[in-house]
This record gives structure tokens, C-alpha cells and sequence, in this order.
């Protein structure tokens, strides 16, 4: 049955025709003339429904939000309102309607917001090449939420979609790989700063992991690490290019994460993105190459190449010319007698016929993005241990390794028992125990070593203890710390965390590193947290010191809290001169007409703690200060004074709690003679 006409009087200017053709669309869904398959691919439909309201009269509105909440139900139907701008329209039109509509639109929005069902509900997505499990064998990738592979459960994301190559492409990476492995440091570093400038510029990122060698190649200069010779620099290069891949590899991954770039349609050039050119322009700029307008294009050409490459994904010019190469002059072209010596003279020789790349195998043998990662970290992290300069940069490509493993591999590598789960559980553990050598090695580096150096390894410290606490917090989670973080980290954790300039450099770092060791040594997180209250008690003391002498007003609540965090102190400090501070802001805050009943109760608390204290030197010098404020107070020298202030001094001693702490335990305490020294007072409160 053709709807069409019906279809488009819905977008009729008069209200009367608009409203007849919603019916008969309505009763003839209705009547079981036509089904709801019949109309979810006509997209007018979905745009006058929704154009419905935007009339000045609008008729039949609660129809018309019904027949859209219908539709939506069918997978194919809302992927065509989600393509024509439905979410937004519905969102804005939902507060102009009435309430009992509005629930109409939510269930709309509903169903818009699920994931299309018109995809198979398992997929695997290039684990080892494409799999799927639909009959016919296609496949099909997700760009929206990567499917992890069924058998390994710790994966985000595996490979990307696999890209082919040129016969000339592949010429590029094969020259560059082979001048990689060359002898000669020069070529070797021309190579790497080709790579850099060019040759990751004009591939896609995932180029390099699904072909290898590269990597593999640039991982090997790492290990070779500082040399003594000029040569032994050539790792600062390998660093650069390692670093430039981890960043085009998180654009690319980013953009095939993108919604907006999805497509059904499963061929290398809907894959691509800002590399992926027209057709009219892919042929204006092969027919234009020997132009001078050529020489303005934005992409950067290979060296000693004439003609522009739109890019390195198989999709350029070069198909054409590479596939009739073999019918030139009746035969095939022979191979140049001599191999090129740089990646520069690829442009002037002619190139053989590569033959048919063989994907299966070239996928079994790719890098997956965690591989790729765990790898870079894995030879990068020795590194930590050279000059300032070189350690910056390895750094800064250790920081770009770790977002790619957090985008890569999720905290269920600890428990996967797959074969790629524990292989990669196993490298993280070596990159974790590498990490607690670095830094052992910068914290205990002698004090005899010059100033400068000091400086360089505290530096270094400090950069490789932010960086294993990103790598912890990305990738494991604390409560795992204890069966799967090596002990020579959870040495290096206990040491950050007893790092006070550290902690007050990077508070945040320093509670996360407290966190793991929490659950890795409860030994070692106790003297820590003794540690930390000792450095309180001993900050405190001293600030309380400064402040009970200070002139001017005083803030006698915090003091006293100081006073309180003194005394916890003093088994550490043995700093006695606080004892009579202390005593004298008793008997201060005691004696006024109408004292603050908060600062009397807090006061007592310090001095009963004194009287008590189980340290006899601290017992003793707490009962010689009170002998000795009393007879200040009491003594004879008072008796011509005429205020009755004078003797208010004392008035603290006269509570029930503390006479009864001097009279049962003080009296008799068999530790210290003390019974001679409280005679006098005694004998001057009687006469008093």
C-alpha cells in the first residue's frame, strides 16, 4: 500500500486535512491494514509528526504523541526520530504540554535513549580478526561501547578496525622499519624524526599496531637505553615517536567512540576520519600533483616525493597505479638493484609488487591497545633512572601510556584466568615492582652526593611517586592492592606516605598512597599513623609555645586544644617548660567572676591529665609548678595587698575532681616523695 500521499497531506497548511490524514493512518493501524513495519521506514513521517506541533493549531495531540511512542518501541523506527532530531524537540516540547502528556513524551525519550536492538547482542569485535556471531558471517564493529571478547573479561577495548594498505604504504613502513634496525645512528635518527614529523602525520595511529614492526623496533631502542657514546642517545628519539603514537592513538580511539561517527556500513573508508578525503577531491589532487596549487596542500608529503598523499589507509591514489603496475611494459616490474639506504629514497625507485597481504595472519599477529601500553611502560620505566632532561621525557610518555591503559583495560585483569588476562596481570606487576626500584633508588641516594644532584633525584622522586599513584588509581583497585602490588612498592607506598613535604606538597597523592598501604601492610600503616600523630603533637607544641607567649589577645579555646595536643606529646618531646604554660592558664581562666563554663571544663581536663600523667618526670613537674603557683598565690607577701584577686590564682585546685586526684593518688603515690612537698600548701589553704 503507497502511504506517501497520505503521509505528505500530514504536513498540510489547513488543519482539517492534516487532521484526516493522522486519522486514516491511525485506523488503518487500527484495523490491521498496514503494520507498523510498513511505515518505520518512511522518514517524512517521523518529521511531520514532529513538525505537528509547531502549527498554530494543533489538533489531536495526544494521538499524535501516542503513534510517536509506537514507533519508538521499533529499533528501526528510533534510530530514524533519534537521525531527525526527536531527543531535542521532545525535551523542549515537554514543558509546553500538559502534565498528562508529558508522560506520553518521557516514554518516548525512553525508548530513544536505548541502544539499537537491530544489533546482535553479542559480538566480538577483533579479537583475532573479525568474528560475529550472526549466520552469515559478517562483521560488524561497534564504535559506541566496544564489546570485550568473551573470554577475556578485563578488556575495554581490543584493536581497532583492521585497515589495508597501498603496495606503496606498505613499501613506507617496511623502508622505515628496516632503517630502524640499521647500524648507522644517523639513519636511525633521521628515521625517528621522519616518523615524528611525517610518516605518523599522514598514517592512522592504529597503522602502526596492526603492523608491529615499527613498535617492536622503536621498544628495542628504549632497552638499549643511555649509551656513553653519541649514539647512546638514539633512545630520546625512540621516546618521541612512542610518545606521538599513544597521542594519535587516543585521537583515534576517541574517534571511533564518537556516536555520531557510527555506521552500519563496515568498510575501511567509513572508519576513517579527518583522513578519509572525497573522491573529487582524492582526484583533483592526483590529476593536480605536478600543479603549483599542489604545493599548498595542508597534509605534509613524504621526502623526495613530488605527488600529495591524502593518507596512509589504503584509500589514496596509489591503488590505481599500484594495480596496474604489473601490466606496464607487458611484465612485471623488476625490483631495483640495490635496496634504498633511507626512507626518502623510496620516492625514486620503482617499487615490486608487494603481492596480496594475507589479513588473517597479519591479525593474529597485531598488538591489541593494552599489549601496546603495557609494553611502552614496561621499557620506558627503567629509564626513570637517567639525567633530568631524559627523565622529563619519559615521563611525559608514561603519562600518555597510562590514559591509553585506562581506556584499554579494566580492573577485571586481576582476576581474568584467560591466557591475555594473566599476561597482562603479570606485565603490570612488573611495571609495579620497576616503579617501587625507581623509587627506592632516588629516595636513598647518599647525602654525600653533590647539591644538584640531590635536587635531580628529589625532583625525580617526586615525578615518579605522582606517577605510580595515577598508575595504582587507574588500574588497581585498593582492596586488590594486598594480593597483586609487589612488596618493594608497598616499601616505596610506606615511605611516600611518611614523606611530610611531599604530603603537603600533594595532599591528595599522599591519602590515596595511605589507602593502599592500609590494605597491603596493617604493620606499616600503624607506624605510620603513630608517625603522623607524633608530627602533629610536636607541630603543636610548638605553635602552643609561640602562642601562650605571645602578647595581645589570645584565642583561649584553640589554646587550650593546642595545650591538649602538647601534652599527648610529651612522651616524644619531653619539653616540661609547656607543664607550667599549662597550669598557668588553669588557674588564668579559673579565677575571673564569671568564667566561660566551656574553657573551665576544658582547662581541668588539662590539668588532670598532668596530675595523672604516667610519666613520673611529667607527674613531678606538674605538682612542683602547683606548689609553686599556690605559694605565689597564698604566701605572706600578699597579706598588706588589699584586692581580693590576689588569691583567686588558686581557686582551679578547689574542685572536687582535682582535690580528690591530689588527695587520693598525688598524697600517695609510692613512685615519687611527694607528701613533703603538698605539707606547705596544705598548711596554707588551712590558713587561709
Amino acid at each position: 500500500m503507497d502511504l506517501s500521499s497520505i503521509i505528505r497531506k500530514m504536513g498540510h497548511s489547513l488543519v482539517e486535512i492534516r487532521a484526516r490524514a493522522l486519522k486514516s493512518i491511525l485506523c488503518k493501524l487500527d484495523l490491521s491494514l498496514i503494520s507498523v513495519h510498513d511505515i518505520v521506514q518512511e522518514k517524512m513521517l517521523f518529521v511531520y509528526l514532529l513538525e505537528w506541533f509547531n502549527f498554530p493549531e494543533v489538533p489531536m495531540k495526544e494521538e499524535a504523541l501516542e503513534l510517536l511512542l509506537t514507533l519508538s518501541k521499533h529499533p528501526s523506527a528510533a534510530q530514524m526520530l533519534r537521525d531527525v532530531g526527536a531527543v531535542d524537540f521532545l525535551t523542549q516540547l515537554s514543558p509546553n504540554v500538559e502534565p498528562s502528556l508529558r508522560a506520553v513524551i518521557d516514554g518516548t525519550l525512553d525508548q530513544l535513549f536505548h541502544l539499537p536492538e537491530l544489533l546482535p547482542s553479542r559480538v566480538v569485535v577483533y579479537s583475532h580478526g573479525p568474528r560475529s556471531t550472526s549466520s552469515k558471517g559478517d562483521s560488524c564493529f561497534i564504535p559506541l561501547c566496544y564489546i570485550e571478547h568473551e573470554s577475556v573479561r578485563c578488556l575495554k577495548f581490543s584493536v581497532f578496525p583492521w585497515l589495508t594498505l597501498t603496495n606503496t604504504d606498505r613499501h613506507i613502513l617496511s623502508s622505515n622499519e628496516n632503517s630502524l634496525g640499521s647500524s648507522n645512528p644517523n639513519l636511525v635518527r633521521t628515521t625517528c624524526e621522519l616518523l615524528c614529523d611525517v610518516i605518523m602525520q599522514d598514517f592512522p595511529a592504529e597503522i602502526f599496531l596492526q603492523r608491529p614492526g615499527i613498535v617492536k623496533s622503536l621498544l628495542s631502542l628504549l632497552r638499549l637505553g643511555p649509551g656513553k657514546e653519541e649514539s647512546g642517545y638514539i633512545y630520546l628519539s625512540a621516546l618521541s615517536c612512542l610518545r606521538q603514537l599513544c597521542v594519535g592513538l587516543r585521537r583515534r580511539l576517541r574517534f571511533h567512540q564518537d556516536p555520531s561517527f557510527y555506521s552500519a556500513k563496515q568498510d575501511p573508508v567509513s572508519q576513517n576520519s579527518s583522513f578519509s578525503y572525497t573522491q573529487e577531491v582524492l582526484g583533483t589532487q592526483r590529476s593536480g600533483a605536478s600543479s603549483p596549487g599542489s604545493e599548498c596542500s595542508p597534509r605534509p608529503s613524504l621526502v623526495g616525493r613530488t605527488s600529495q598523499r591524502a593518507r596512509g589507509d589504503g584509500q589514496d591514489g596509489d591503488a590505481a597505479s599500484n594495480s596496474g603496475s604489473s601490466h606496464r611494459s607487458g611484465g612485471a616490474v623488476q625490483a631495483p638493484r640495490q635496496m634504498a639506504h633511507s626512507p626518502a629514497d623510496v620516492a625514486h625507485v620503482e617499487l615490486p609488487d608487494l603481492g596480496v597481504e594475507d589479513v588473517l595472519e597479519l591479525q593474529l599477529r597485531q598488538l591489541t591497545l593494552a599489549q601496546f601500553t603495557v609494553a611502552s611502560m614496561e621499557c620506558a620505566i627503567p629509564l626513570l633512572k637517567t639525567g633530568l632532561h631524559a627523565f622529563h621525557r619519559v615521563l611525559e610518555l608514561l603519562c600518555d601510556a597510562v590514559l591509553l591503559l585506562g581506556d584499554s583495560v579494566c580492573e577485571l585483569v586481576w582476576d581474568d584466568r584467560s591466557l591475555a588476562g594473566m599476561e597482562l596481570k603479570e606485565k603490570l606487576q612488573t611495571c609495579m615492582e620497576l616503579l617501587g626500584d625507581i623509587l627506592s633508588y632516588h629516595h636513598s641516594c647518599s647525602v654525600d652526593i653533590p647539591n644538584n644532584s640531590q635536587v635531580h633525584h628529589r625532583i625525580a622522586y617526586i615525578g615518579a611517586a605522582i606517577f605510580t599513584i595515577k598508575l595504582l588509581q587507574t588500574i588497581l583497585p585498593p582492596e586488590k592492592a594486598s594480593d597483586n602490588l609487589p612488596e618493594n612498592t608497598a616499601t616505596a607506598l610506606f615511605h611516600l606516605c611518611l614523606d611530610t613535604s611531599l604530603g603537603s606538597l600533594l595532599p591528595s597523592m599522599q591519602e590515596t598512597a595511605v589507602a593502599y598501604l592500609e590494605q597491603v601492610n596493617s604493620d606499616s600503616h600503624e607506624i605510620y599513623r603513630r608517625v603522623t600523630r607524633a608530627a602533629l603533637w610536636m607541630e603543636s607544641t610548638c605553635i602552643f609555645l609561640r602562642e601562650a607567649q605571645a602578647e595581645g589577645e589570645k584565642n583561649w579555646l584553640e589554646l587550650v586544644e593546642l595545650a591538649d595536643q602538647a601534652i599527648d606529646g610529651l612522651p616524644f618531646h619531653q619539653h616540661l617548660p609547656i607543664i607550667k604554660e599549662c597550669v598557668h592558664i588553669c588557674s588564668y581562666l579559673w579565677k575571673f567572676e564569671q568564667p566561660s563554663p566551656l574553657l573551665q571544663t576544658e582547662s581541668q581536663k588539662l590539668l588532670l591529665k598532668l596530675l595523672a600523667h604516667p610519666l613520673l618526670p611529667v607527674k613531678t613537674e606538674t605538682y612542683e609548678c602547683t606548689l609553686n603557683l599556690v605559694k605565689d598565690c597564698l604566701g605572706i607577701q600578699n597579706a598588706t595587698r588589699q584586692e581580693p584577686g590576689a588569691c583567686a590564682g588558686v581557686i582551679f585546685l578547689l574542685h572536687h575532681r582535682v582535690l580528690y586526684e591530689i588527695s587520693t593518688f598525688g598524697l600517695q603515690d609510692s613512685t615519687c616523695d611527694l607528701t613533703w612537698t603538698f605539707t606547705p600548701m596544705t598548711w596554707d589553704l588551712n590558713w587561709t
